[in-house]
């Protein structure tokens, strides 16, 4: 398994040029195809990282701008947030081959939702909210804090009542099948 500190520091090199914030798959429809009026949110998962459970990390598009994101990732070791283009996106969470075990590790997978509404500052309030409260596996984890951006950026996610709690499940299960009956979008494999 692929070290996650090494792999945020990846992450953190590939978008040396894209903007920090918040203080200091070959898909068929590309992520940022929606309408620059209408809000868009995409997990990313990367299904081997915590044994039995996965990791999963968040992004969402700055609402009427045609392609700024903002996305970041909370696990033990921090809380960390990007700024910069769906191309930049794509390139933090870049998967890494594993020559050993002959596969893809890290994040390799992601699914989207359009929302009719999106607030990137309410986003980035609830992403403070998260990371001030620390991390806990229980409490406080990788899927915690992407449903509390996922919900504090738009109204409709948050009341949708097909995207319950966060506590007690898997990141995997959430994003495999909960995304699922929620009607995400089909899951688009990475690279």
């Amino acid at each position: 398994m692929i070290n996650l500190r090494r792999r945020l520091t990846q992450a953190m090199v590939a978008t040396a040029g894209a903007v920090t914030l918040l203080g200091g798959g070959v898909v068929t429809a590309p992520a940022h195809a929606a309408p620059n009026d209408l809000g868009r949110v995409c997990m990313f998962n990367a299904p081997a990282e915590v044994p039995k459970a996965g990791h999963v990390a968040w992004a969402f598009r700055v609402r009427g701008e045609k392609d700024h994101w903002i996305w970041g990732s909370f696990n033990r070791d921090e809380a960390w947030t990007r700024g910069g283009t769906w191309k930049d996106v794509r390139a933090s969470f870049k998967p890494v081959w594993d020559k050993k075990d002959k596969r893809w590790e890290g994040y390799t997978r992601y699914r989207c939702t359009n929302t009719k509404d999106g607030n990137a500052r309410n986003a980035q309030s609830a992403f403070k909210a998260v990371r001030d409260k620390g991390y806990s596996i229980t409490r406080n984890n990788c899927l915690h804090m992407s449903m509390a951006v996922f919900k504090g950026y738009s109204g409709v996610l948050r009341r949708d009542a097909r995207l319950p709690s966060a506590t007690a499940v898997r990141p995997n299960d959430y994003f495999s099948r909960t995304l699922s009956n929620a009607k995400w979008e089909r899951i688009h494999r990475m690279p």
